[in-house]
C-alpha cells in the first residue's frame, strides 16, 4: 500500500505541475483581452504640447493663418507657462490617435510618450471644417 500511495502522490504531483506549466504557456500565448496595445520606440521631431487641449489650441492659432513658432509663442503666452515647442529628433513610444472638434474644426491629435522622461506629448492636424464657406456655391 505504501508504494501505490507514494506513486499516487507522485502522479498528483506530476499533474500539478504540468497544469501549471499549461497555464503558464496559454497566458504567454494569447494575451489578455483588456491589455493595450505596445507600440515600439521611434524618432518623432515637430511641434508638441503638454497637454491635448494646449495642443489644440495651437491648432487653432494655425488654421487662423499663424505660422508655427507664433502659434506656439501665441499659446504659451495665453498660458503663461512653457507647454508648445518645437523638439529636435527624440525617441518616443506612439500611445494612440484622438479626433477631437472645437468651433466647427476637426483636428486628429496623436498622443506619444517621450522617452526617457516618460511624459505625454501632443502634435496633430486640422483635418476639417464643419463651417460653411461665405463662397459657397449656393450662395452665389
Amino acid at each position: 500500500m505504501t508504494g501505490s500511495a507514494a506513486l499516487r502522490r507522485s502522479w498528483r504531483q506530476l499533474s500539478a505541475k504540468s497544469a501549471v506549466l499549461a497555464l503558464c504557456c496559454a497566458a504567454a500565448i494569447v494575451p489578455a483581452s483588456n491589455a493595450a496595445p505596445m507600440y515600439p520606440s521611434e524618432r518623432v521631431r515637430g511641434f508638441f504640447c503638454n497637454e491635448m487641449s494646449h495642443s489644440v489650441d495651437f491648432l487653432m492659432q494655425q488654421t487662423k493663418g499663424e505660422n508655427e513658432e507664433i502659434a506656439a509663442n501665441s499659446v504659451n503666452k495665453a498660458l503663461a507657462k512653457f507647454s508648445c515647442a518645437y523638439y529636435l529628433p527624440v525617441n518616443a513610444i506612439y500611445t494612440g490617435e484622438h479626433t477631437v472638434m472645437k468651433r466647427g474644426m476637426i483636428f486628429k491629435l496623436h498622443s506619444y510618450v517621450f522617452l526617457p522622461e516618460r511624459v505625454e506629448r501632443w502634435s496633430g492636424s486640422a483635418v476639417s471644417t464643419l463651417q460653411v464657406s461665405p463662397y459657397a456655391k449656393h450662395d452665389v
